[in-house]
């Protein structure tokens, strides 16, 4: 892919063009994929969500016994640093951790973290996507670690083609009959009202987890369990979340019509419930 744009980003205290970082060809991430990572969106010039974003990050690492290297303060401060250094208001701020250079191609050495965020360019879906709706496929799929963000996507990579070829928007992993959650996003299931989504062996999204609460402050009912593929094939509405996409309708998978085949009332709900959340910058 040509880069006609060279970002800024973050590395080693200061906010550098994208293409000065260097890494080492020793670095855990690139041999042994010993990286996490994270994605949040800018809103109106701010860092949506960006503490609980921050705090995903930091328990992902203590989980796997790496370290960020810059606290709670001091990364809300890279952040703005980085918005006003970019020349576009559109952004998504990638952060990324690894285990950093080893001499032996495998122990990680403490203290020699890589870490960096990157800005790139955003690219809002179409409207169509919620106003229409959307279809998913699925895959029997289970994560190492669920809890942890880690930045190895591919299955998902591996998976394009077959997606691009059914027309499918995103796919749908599962694991011994119950669904976990998207390749780039996390499900929920409407049925008699009720928002059900799960929370066990999947990674906890940042717009899930304020979905629910935005559902809970609106009155209606929210239940976390593990939901099973014939669950949600029976679900009056489905919905994928992320914070690049927000709220999108789900309405069929692997060809079976989810409801009435349409976004949902519930749906419609939580997304201008959504919209609220972001202009009024919580």
């Amino acid at each position: 892919m040509h880069i006609d744009k060279i970002f800024p980003a973050f590395c080693n205290g200061n906010v550098v063009s994208a293409d000065q970082i260097m890494l080492s060809p020793s670095d855990l991430g690139m041999l042994r994929g010993f990286t996490i990572f994270d994605v949040m969106v800018v809103e109106h010039g701010q860092a949506f969500l960006w503490e609980r974003h921050y705090d995903r990050l930091a328990a992902s690492a203590q989980s796997i016994g790496l370290t960020v290297p810059l606290d709670k303060a001091a990364y809300g401060k890279a952040l703005i640093e980085l918005i006003e250094a970019s020349s576009t208001p559109e952004l998504v701020l990638r952060t990324v951790l690894s285990g950093g250079p080893s001499e032996n191609g495998f122990t990680p050495e403490p203290g020699r973290e890589t870490f960096y965020i990157l800005t790139e360019e955003r690219h809002r879906l179409p409207e169509s996507v919620y106003r229409e709706g959307v279809k998913l496929i699925t895959l029997p799929y289970e994560r190492y670690l669920p809890q942890v963000k880690f930045a190895n996507h591919a299955i998902s990579i591996w998976d394009l083609e077959r997606r691009k070829r059914e027309g499918a928007f995103d796919t749908l992993y599962i694991a011994n009959g119950n669904i976990s959650e998207a390749s780039q996003g996390n499900v929920f299931l409407v049925k008699d009202g009720v928002l059900v989504t799960p929370r066990e062996e999947v990674l906890w999204g940042i717009v899930q987890g304020l979905v629910m609460e935005l559902a809970e402050a609106a009155g209606i009912s929210t239940e976390w369990r593990s939901v099973s593929l014939e669950d949600l094939l029976a679900a009056d509405e489905v919905l994928l979340t992320g914070s690049s996409k927000g709220i999108v309708p789900v309405v069929d998978i692997d060809g079976r019509t989810i409801g009435t085949g349409r976004p949902g009332v519930i749906c419609t709900r939580l997304r201008a419930a959504y919209a609220q959340c972001i202009d009024s910058g919580k």
